[in-house]
């Protein structure tokens, strides 16, 4: 199943597999991209969401939010990139 990431005003919306993750925009300090796939996340792991499969694939997407930080795995890192930045 292909990741799907939405974005409108109230919420950005990223289903994959079986999750349907919802946050909202309000919530959101910053999106950036990565590629570095061993990158330590800022937060405890326990706050760190990844998303995606990492097998084969160095690019990278992160949301950073006040209590948690998102890591979406992806070959598209520039479309999903573009799709959140808009």
């Amino acid at each position: 199943m292909a990741m799907t990431v939405k974005k409108d005003n109230n919420e950005v919306r990223i289903q994959w597999r079986v999750a349907d993750i919802k946050i909202p925009t309000n919530e959101i300090n910053n999106i950036s991209q990565d590629q570095n796939i061993h990158a330590v996340p800022k937060l405890d792991r326990d706050k760190v969401y990844r998303i995606g499969s990492t097998f084969g694939k160095t690019n990278r997407v992160i949301i950073d939010t006040d209590d948690h930080e998102y890591i979406i795995y992806t070959q598209n890192d520039q479309k999903v990139y573009n799709e959140l930045t808009k």
